[in-house]
Parts: structure tokens; C-alpha cells; sequence
């Protein structure tokens, strides 16, 4: 048995044992959109096959078995993918991917939108895109209307001392392509960069990069525990 085959072979276990415990447990989904998530089982399903396979070569009897100089690069971005999954900090996904990202201030994408209802704006998972759409394309509408709603902290340089955005991480399809959207906040208050927070205040027209956006003036910033579900998902 060739080294080369038995270090292949361990690779591949690897593979499947990684794909297939982010699987199992959700964290799959700090990489991919949740209707990505079947690919990803059936990747967990090849990759064990073809364990499967490497070990039925293994174990076969071959008499022309000649010694062959072992080739490392080949396996080199499969290592370095298993090394990137042992040490990558899930608990810290959202501020990675955040770091050197811009705020966006305007939905990204193509929404429906659906009206805002009376009373006060509560903001959540299920409608969180929803509102975002509609207070851009309707500010004048609801202009001193009360609004609730969690996120992380996230500033540009850009930004005065008092303000800061609202955030969320907005994943079309994987992590690579995931931006942060959400609200610029004004006020002054003692928080700190990527921390969860949940803001209450009231509706206000304001000026970011020669755009007309939504502001909430804060009347109240309240440190929150973060989410089971860090992403929104269109």
C-alpha cells in the first residue's frame, strides 16, 4: 500500500467527517443558504463514497505495485480546507465576514415588499427585508413612526461619532457573497463595534453619500445575546 493512497484516503474521511458534522450540526449555514443545504448532503454522500472506495483499492491484492515519489501539491487545498474548518471561529462568523465590507443602505436585491402595518415598526427575521424596501422606497410615509429592531453595530470610517448601522449580514448564497445591510442609527451611546443590540427610536429622514436614507433617531440601545439565526435570507 503507497503512502500516497493511505494519505488520500485519510483526506477523504476527513472531507466527509467535516461535511457532514456541519451538517448535522447547522453550522453548514454560516457558509450557505439553507436551500443550498441538500447539496451539501449529497456531497457528505460522495465524498464517503469514494472513502469507501479509496479502502476497497487499498486492500486490493496488486503484484505490479512499484514505488512512485510522493506528490504533495495535488493534496494541498484539501489539507488546507480541513485546517480552515478546525480552526475557523463560528462563534465570530459575522464580524469576519464584515471586516472590510461596506454598508448598504438600499436593498441589493429585487423585493416584492409588502406594506408596513400601524402601530409600531417591529423588525424581525421574517419581515426584516420587507421593511428595509419599504421604508427606502416610502420614507415620507413613515417619517416619525416608532421602530424596533436587532442587529450587530457596524461603522464605517466615514461615519460620525454618534452613528452607527443597525446590521445584519444579508446571504444570497453562500458567505462570499454576503453583505451587510440594515439602518443608520444617530445618538449617542456607549457601544462598541459588532456587538448585538437592540434599538428603539423614531423614524427621521437623513444624508449618507449624496443619498436620502432612513435614520432612526435612538431613544434606547439595549445589549442583546446573539441570535440562533445570524443571517437573513431572501
Amino acid at each position: 500500500m503507497k503512502f500516497e493512497n493511505i494519505l488520500w484516503t485519510s483526506i477523504l474521511f476527513l472531507l466527509f467527517l467535516i461535511t457532514t458534522l456541519l451538517n448535522v450540526t447547522g453550522k453548514i449555514y454560516y457558509f450557505l443558504h439553507p436551500r443550498l443545504f441538500i447539496y451539501s448532503v449529497f456531497a457528505s454522500v460522495m465524498l464517503f463514497m469514494l472513502f469507501l472506495f479509496e479502502v476497497y483499492k487499498l486492500f486490493k491484492t496488486n503484484k505490479h505495485n512499484h514505488k512512485h515519489r510522493l506528490r504533495v501539491l495535488p493534496y494541498f487545498m484539501f489539507v488546507m480546507f480541513i485546517f480552515v474548518c478546525g480552526v475557523y471561529e463560528f462563534e465570530n462568523s459575522t464580524q469576519n465576514i464584515a471586516r472590510n465590507k461596506e454598508a448598504y443602505f438600499t436593498m441589493p436585491i429585487m423585493l416584492k415588499g409588502e406594506g408596513i402595518g400601524e402601530g409600531i415598526i417591529n423588525v424581525d427575521n421574517k419581515n426584516y427585508l420587507d421593511v428595509m424596501e419599504e421604508l427606502h422606497n416610502n420614507l415620507d410615509k413613515y417619517l416619525g413612526r416608532e421602530i424596533v429592531i436587532e442587529g450587530f453595530i457596524f461603522r464605517n470610517k466615514e461615519f460620525n461619532k454618534n452613528q452607527f448601522v443597525v446590521a445584519r449580514m444579508l446571504v444570497n448564497c453562500c458567505a462570499a457573497d454576503a453583505q451587510v445591510v440594515g439602518l443608520m442609527v444617530e445618538g449617542s451611546y456607549n457601544v462598541k463595534e459588532n456587538e448585538w443590540v437592540r434599538v428603539r427610536g423614531n423614524i427621521k429622514k437623513g444624508c449618507y453619500d449624496n443619498q436620502e436614507i432612513p435614520v432612526i433617531d435612538a431613544k434606547s440601545v439595549d445589549l442583546i445575546k446573539k441570535p440562533k439565526e445570524e443571517y437573513i435570507y431572501p
